[in-house]
């Protein structure tokens, strides 16, 4: 198949199919790898350059089957294993087209799937501070006496085990003991006190 592909009177004289697959692979590979790069380049940014064709869903973490990334996944994965099979394998336009288009709807889905998979790495959990209030900690950093300085409770907060920073109420509160949430400051802060034994 290689030799084929850099020997362009042969690609033609394969067939139309033989063509349109060779330039289905070439030009996916090329733009996909563009696309590819440019994620890469501004993946901190704010800038998606994937652009979404199905309006309805919009930038959250839906499954998106049609993004351009899929597309250009699966241009690129049939029109290489189109070109396998009529070039390598030897087979028939209508088998090779079964098989090109197959191959393209894996590549497609396995593309989709790591898009999703990204942006779920991407999505940012909110929580409210407040939630903690009532609940039982445990001091993971020493809590000087009240106005002394501030230290860190691990604390369920809003489902979340999180580590706040937390002034005491009162005396100071030696790490790994029991603490339970009395109030919650401007700053987001807990005030602790000790739970009751």
């Amino acid at each position: 198949m290689w030799e084929a592909i850099f020997d362009w009177a042969e690609v033609v004289d394969q067939g139309s199919d033989v063509v349109a697959y060779f330039v289905m692979g070439a030009v996916g590979t090329l733009l996909f790898l563009i696309r590819l790069g440019l994620s890469l380049l501004f993946a901190g940014g704010d800038g998606d350059f994937d652009t979404d064709l199905d309006a309805g869903i919009g930038s959250d973490v839906s499954f998106t089957l049609f993004s351009l990334l899929s597309i250009l996944a699966f241009f690129m994965g049939s029109g290489w294993m189109g070109l396998a099979c009529r070039l390598d394998w030897q087979l028939g336009a209508l088998p090779a087209a079964f098989i090109a288009a197959g191959t393209g709807l894996v590549m497609m889905l396995f593309a989709s799937g790591l898009t999703y998979g990204a942006r779920r790495l991407n999505r940012q959990v909110h929580y409210d501070v407040k939630t903690a209030v009532g609940r039982t900690g445990r001091v993971y950093l020493t809590i000087p006496e009240k106005g002394q300085g501030q230290g860190q409770v691990e604390v369920s907060v809003s489902g979340r085990r999180m580590i706040l920073q937390a002034t005491s109420s009162g005396a100071a509160i030696p790490a790994f003991a029991q603490v339970k949430v009395v109030a919650v400051r401007d700053d987001d802060s807990l005030v602790v006190a000790p739970a009751a034994e």
